[in-house]
């Protein structure tokens, strides 16, 4: 008596073609999910910026569009570097934890880092036209001291804008990011096989 399979029996070679499984977000849709991120996070650092600005009955003018476009801009930037940051550092520590500190830290760095250093370039470009010759002596002490009024006036009238404010969004941000699951293959058993791609019992295979 011939047992008949309750699955039907492939060959070996065509089993093993069809159990290769391409990745289960294409890298093209990862790169326009984290463009979207850095769009929102960078308009919600400008919402937060205009808030306060606006508060202190500051005039709407080509000033305060300057400034809104820094904070948007460091923020798009900080976005499209602090979360690939944060994957890379939780990549042997899937702990919620250490993820969402991961986030956390990542995004407030390169969201404060970047807007500063977008704030120093505007700020060094605009007093250029003083500074003596270029790669002179005095032209890198200019430079110096430059750059140290920049970032002082950046720590004291920027950093501001987007506190505290912006604290709530990186909490938030980080508490999502800790509830993502970032192990590639969350559908495949330990050995790396697909979990509805396992071969089939040999008493079926019969």
């Amino acid at each position: 008596m011939t047992v008949q399979p309750s699955h039907p029996v492939r060959p070996f070679v065509e089993r093993r073609r069809t159990d290769r499984r391409k990745p289960r977000v294409p890298v093209t849709r990862l790169i326009g999910k984290l463009v979207t991120i850095a769009g929102a996070w960078g308009a919600a650092m400008v919402l937060i910026a205009f808030s306060r600005l606006y508060g202190e009955a500051q005039a709407v003018d080509g000033r305060m569009a300057v400034i809104l476009a820094i904070f948007f801009a460091g923020g798009v930037i900080g976005a499209l570097t602090g979360f690939p940051t944060a994957v890379i550092l939780v990549m042997r520590r899937p702990q919620k934890s250490a993820r969402f500190a991961a986030m956390v830290v990542s995004l407030t760095l390169g969201t404060v880092g970047f807007t500063g250093f977008l704030f120093y370039l505007h700020f060094n470009r605009y007093y250029a036209a003083w500074h003596a010759e270029p790669f002179t002596t005095e032209w890198f002490w200019q430079t110096f001291f430059t750059g140290a009024q920049a970032v002082y006036i950046f720590a004291v009238n920027g950093l501001p804008l987007l506190f505290p404010a912006g604290i709530p969004l990186l909490f938030a941000a980080g508490l999502m990011f800790s509830r993502t699951d970032g192990r590639r293959g969350a559908g495949r058993d330990r050995r790396g096989t697909p979990a509805d791609r396992r071969p089939e019992p040999a008493s079926q295979q019969l």
